[in-house]
């Protein structure tokens, strides 16, 4: 480090400074990212179990009433 003119020691120090600055803005993205997906976790609600045929029986009943033949 000794050796190592000044100009180059001071673009040396950007860099780094550059690194660390692009290292915080992705920890932050990382952090609002993780925010958002526990947010929609929290909004997510289970899905009920969907009975098929009882949900076509009402449909038929509905549409046709009793003309169905089945």
């Amino acid at each position: 480090m000794e050796t190592v003119p000044e100009e180059n020691l001071f673009a040396v120090i950007k860099f780094l400074q550059a690194e660390n600055l692009r290292r915080l803005s992705k920890t932050q993205r990382l952090e609002e990212k993780r925010v958002a997906f526990e947010d929609l976790l929290r909004l997510s609600k289970p899905i009920p179990e969907l009975d098929d045929k009882k949900e076509l029986a009402q449909y038929r009943e509905e549409k046709f009433g009793n003309a169905n033949p089945a």
